[in-house]
C-alpha cells in the first residue's frame, strides 16, 4: 500500500483530515492506520484473513452512530454499502450476503443506525429524537460520506464506483438515499423495501395484530392457527399451482389466482378441514386492501401461507409465541452478548407494537386493546418526513446517472410485493421517463429477500453494473437456484422478468433451464 496523503474533503464534505504518519504501510491495520476524520471515533481495526484479507475497522461518528468498515488488501478502486434490517442495532451488511464483495475487492460499510439493540426492538427510540432521525435516515448519510472520505484517503486514490444495496429495512435505506442524498450513489438496489414505515410496519400490521390476537395479553393461539393455515395454502396451491404450467409450488403470477377463501368456510357441523367464520374473515383481510386511520395499505399476495415456508406467514403472520423460541431475524455481528427480544408471537406483530409504543405514541404501556385508529394520521403525517422513503420524484437521483433497481419475492409474507409495485408505479405517474433509469423485478416463489421454492440467486450487484457500464437497462435477469444456506449455486435456473412482464414458461421445457422461460406483458 502505498504512502497516504493527507485527506482534501473539505470544499466537498464540509470535513477535515489529519495526515496519517508516514509509518503506515501494506499489510498493517491498526487503529493508528486509519484516517482521522473529526467527530468520528476509531474503536478498533483489526486485520482478518477470511473471505479475503481486509482491515475490519468499527468506529463512531457523531454522538453514537456505530460502523463497520472493511477494507481489502487488493482493492478494485470500488465501495458498496450495505443496508441493514429491522430496527438496525448491530452491523447487518446486507452486501456481504449478495456477492463475494470482499473475495472481488469492494470496499464495503454499514451502520447500526445510531443504537445498540435488537433488531425487533425499538425502545432506543423513547423520546429520542435524534435517534430516531439518525434511523431514519440521518445514520446512512454520514456514514456513507464518512467512509468514502476515509477509503479515499486509506488507499491514495479516488473511489470509482459507488453502489447501495439493501434488503427490507436496507431496501428502505436504499430509496431514502436515492430521495434524499441523490449525490453519494451511481447504483442502488433496494429489495423487499421497508420504505413506508408509518403505513405499512405501523398502520397496516397493527390492524393484522388486532386481527390475528384480538386479545394483546393472549398471543400463544392466533385465530388462524396451524391447521388453518395448512388448509388455506394447500388449497390455493390446489388451484392455481398449475395455472403458469407447471406444478411446483410457485406461483409465477399470483393475481391469476382467483381462489376464494369462503369457499373453505364451515357449515352447521365444524371440523379440521374448514375454517370458521372468523378465519375466514381474518384471512380475507390479510389477502385484500384494508383501511385504517383514514388511509389504506394493499394485502399480501397468495402462495405465502404454506407452513413449509420459513420466511411467510408462521414468521410474519400467524405464528404464536412459545416461551424460549425467539425469532431468529436478521441477525448481525453486535459485540458482547446476545440482546434480549420481547415475548411476540410473529414478526409483524413485534415490529407494529413497537412502532406504536416508541414512536407514535412515547408509551412503553400502550397497548392496542380498544384501539380504534382515531388519532393515527396525526401521528403518521409528524413521523413520515423523517422515516417514510415514499417520494416519487428520483429526478435528482437520475439527473446524475443514477440506476435504481426495486425487486420483491411474490411469497413474501411481510412485506407486500404490491405495495412496492404502488410506489414504482407512482414513480411513473410522476415521470414516465423514470423508466429509463429506474426497474422493478418481482420474484416468482422467492420470500423476504431470499429463499423459498424460487429461484433466488441473481446477483444485483453485478446487474447494476452491467447497466451502469452499458447503458442498457435490463429487461430480464438470470436468477439461479442457490444454497440457501451457503448462497452457492446448486445448478439450473429460471429468469426474472422486469415488471409488468411476467415470467412465462413455455409448456414443455426443462423447468430448471432459464432457456424454458420468458418475459410476457399481460394484455
Amino acid at each position: 500500500m502505498r504512502r497516504r496523503k493527507p485527506i482534501n474533503v473539505a470544499a466537498s464534505l464540509s470535513i477535515a483530515c489529519v495526515a496519517l504518519t508516514s509509518e503506515a504501510m501494506a499489510g498493517e491495520c491498526n487503529a493508528a492506520d486509519i484516517p482521522v476524520v473529526p467527530d468520528v471515533r476509531i474503536l478498533t481495526a483489526e486485520t482478518v484473513t477470511s473471505p479475503a484479507p481486509h482491515c475490519r475497522v468499527v468506529g463512531e461518528l457523531g454522538t453514537e452512530t456505530g460502523f463497520e468498515l472493511l477494507l481489502p488488501d487488493d482493492w478494485n478502486g470500488k465501495f458498496v454499502m450495505g443496508g441493514g434490517g429491522g430496527f438496525s442495532g448491530d452491523f447487518n451488511n446486507a452486501a456481504l450476503r449478495m456477492a463475494n464483495i470482499l473475495t472481488d475487492g469492494w470496499a464495503t460499510v454499514t451502520t447500526d443506525t445510531g443504537h445498540k439493540g435488537n433488531n425487533i426492538v425499538a425502545s432506543w427510540a423513547l423520546n429520542n429524537l435524534e435517534r430516531q432521525v439518525n434511523f431514519g435516515f440521518q445514520a446512512v448519510h454520514r456514514t456513507a460520506v464518512t467512509s468514502k472520505a476515509i477509503i479515499a484517503e486509506y488507499y491514495g486514490d479516488d473511489i470509482q464506483r459507488n453502489l447501495f444495496v439493501g434488503c427490507s429495512r436496507g431496501g428502505g435505506q436504499a430509496m431514502m438515499v436515492a430521495q434524499r442524498s441523490p449525490e453519494l450513489f451511481e447504483g442502488i438496489y433496494a429489495g423487499a423495501p421497508a420504505y413506508y414505515w408509518t403505513k405499512e410496519m405501523a398502520g397496516r400490521w397493527t390492524y393484522d395484530a388486532m386481527n390475528m390476537f384480538p386479545d394483546p395479553t393472549q398471543i400463544s393461539a392466533p385465530v388462524i392457527d396451524g391447521e388453518a393455515q395448512a388448509l388455506i395454502g394447500n388449497a390455493i396451491m390446489a388451484r392455481c399451482d398449475t395455472i403458469d404450467g407447471l406444478k411446483d409450488g410457485i406461483l409465477n403470477d399470483p393475481r391469476q389466482c382467483d381462489f376464494e377463501v369462503a369457499s373453505l368456510q364451515c357449515g352447521e357441523v365444524g371440523s379440521n378441514q374448514c375454517l370458521t367464520e372468523d378465519q375466514v374473515r381474518v384471512a380475507e383481510d390479510l389477502f385484500r386492501e384494508v383501511e385504517f386511520g383514514g388511509t389504506s395499505w394493499p394485502g399480501m399476495p397468495m402462495g405465502a401461507e404454506l407452513p413449509g415456508n420459513p420466511l411467510g406467514w408462521s414468521m410474519w403472520t400467524t405464528g404464536g409465541f412459545v416461551e424460549g423460541n425467539d425469532l431468529d431475524f436478521h441477525p448481525g455481528e453486535s459485540d458482547g452478548d446476545a440482546f434480549e427480544m420481547p415475548p411476540i408471537p410473529n414478526a409483524t406483530w413485534g415490529f407494529a407494537t413497537q412502532m406504536m409504543k416508541y414512536f407514535f405514541y412515547s408509551d412503553p404501556e400502550w397497548s392496542y386493546e380498544g384501539y380504534d385508529f382515531a388519532d393515527f394520521a396525526f401521528h403518521a403525517a409528524r413521523l413520515s418526513t423523517t422515516l417514510d422513503a415514499n417520494s416519487p420524484d428520483l429526478s435528482g437521483f437520475r439527473a446524475k446517472g443514477g440506476k435504481l433497481i426495486l425487486d420483491n419475492g411474490w411469497m413474501d409474507g411481510s412485506l407486500s410485493a404490491f405495495g412496492t409495485i404502488d410506489y414504482y408505479e407512482d414513480v411513473l405517474n410522476f415521470d414516465a421517463t423514470a423508466h429509463e433509469d429506474v426497474r422493478l423485478f418481482i420474484r416468482p416463489g422467492v420470500t423476504h429477500c431470499a429463499n423459498g421454492p424460487g429461484p433466488d440467486g441473481t446477483n444485483y450487484i453485478a446487474a447494476l453494473e452491467d447497466w451502469l457500464d452499458s447503458g442498457v437497462a435490463p429487461d430480464q435477469l438470470h436468477a439461479p437456484f442457490v444454497d440457501p444456506l451457503t448462497r452457492q449455486a446448486t445448478g439450473g435456473g429460471r429468469i426474472i422478468c422486469a415488471h409488468p412482464s411476467i415470467v412465462t414458461y413455455d409448456g414443455n421445457g426443462d423447468p430448471n433451464v432459464a432457456d424454458s422461460f420468458s418475459c410476457h406483458t399481460p394484455e
